[in-house]
């Protein structure tokens, strides 16, 4: 569990660097890399991996960067993180984070719908 924390800081770390360099152009798939582990890691239980990736992601969100699915996505993990606890967050907000994340091949182990 510590090295998926380390590693998910790690990448986080990665993702607010290339949101806040405008000449770098963050793919689809940094977004699922960063937050697909992150949430897992959470819905397992770890907390300061939420606090963390959300920075990131609300960064990459405001940033007008993302396609329509994968800022929908970004969304969906915000509000996620940003519940009591990511188990506990809507149906429709589980399902979306799960699905976007089994489409990028990362499907979930820690968080299920219901």
């Amino acid at each position: 569990m510590h090295r998926v924390v380390a590693a998910t800081v790690l990448a986080v770390a990665m993702l607010l660097g290339f949101s806040s360099c405008t000449e770098t152009n963050l793919s689809t798939s940094d977004v699922y890399k960063v937050g697909c582990p992150a949430v897992d890691a959470a819905a397992g239980g770890s907390s300061a991996v939420s606090k963390v990736t959300v920075a990131g992601l609300k960064k990459v969100s405001e940033s007008g960067r993302l396609d329509p699915e994968p800022q929908r996505w970004v969304e969906a993990v915000i509000t996620l993180f940003d519940s009591e606890d990511p188990r506990n967050a809507p149906d429709e907000v589980q399902k979306l984070v799960i699905e976007g994340c089994a489409k990028n091949g990362y499907p979930l182990q820690n968080l299920h719908v219901g």
